[in-house]
């Protein structure tokens, strides 16, 4: 509840400063890579499953806001293919993903600058979910929604072409399935979160 709050309060900021600057608003395309690797955790034993580092991509369009005293916004509309894996056993999962994220520019000029940006990042399954081999039961549905933070910063250059670089983090477990158990014939509970690096290319007109 507590992350939900501060996710809205953050997006309200992020929309109050983008229609205050109306004057310094560019729109442009978006795309990058995820880098995405699984937080997870078990009602047992979980030492023999892992999550290996993933590699997927995204490509959107991009609004940025700007004030002229460094404080600004930026929210995106993307489609997003993360690749989930656990165990050695990879899924794609696609979303279309809403990041909203307030900015601070600073050192701006005609020619570079850099900006820092942090914000909620909402997401929606595209499609229903499955581990094909390793996994039993239901995973991700169509009615879902993820909600996760984004941390990150890059630079501008001649005011239309920014690189950054970001980390994307879960803030509560985004699915959970069930593991048969060695043991004691009973299945257990795996709950995972998707924390993704990202790098990032934008281009402003």
């Amino acid at each position: 509840m507590r992350h939900s709050r501060i996710a809205m309060l953050l997006t309200a900021m992020a929309c109050s400063i983008t229609f205050a600057s109306a004057q310094g608003l560019k729109f442009g395309v978006v795309g990058g890579m995820n880098l995405t690797k699984l937080r997870i955790s078990s009602t047992a034993d979980r030492k023999h499953f892992g999550s290996d580092n993933q590699t997927g991509w995204y490509i959107g369009g991009k609004l940025v806001a700007s004030t002229g005293f460094g404080l600004g916004a930026d929210v995106a509309l993307e489609y997003s293919k993360q690749m989930l894996d656990i165990n050695d056993d990879a899924t794609a999962y696609h979303t279309l993903e809403i990041p909203v994220n307030v900015r601070f520019n600073f050192f701006t000029d005609k020619t570079l600058g850099f900006y820092l940006a942090t914000g909620p990042q909402f997401g929606f399954a595209l499609k229903n979910m499955r581990w094909e081999d390793t996994m039993q039961g239901g995973n991700f549905s169509k009615e879902n929604m993820t909600t996760t933070w984004n941390v990150g910063g890059g630079v501008r250059l001649f005011k239309r072409l920014e690189i950054g670089i970001g980390y994307n983090f879960a803030m509560k477990k985004a699915g959970s399935i069930f593991m048969p158990s060695n043991e004691d014939n009973e299945d257990f509970e795996l709950e995972y979160k998707p924390n993704t690096f990202q790098l990032q290319a934008a281009l402003l007109f």
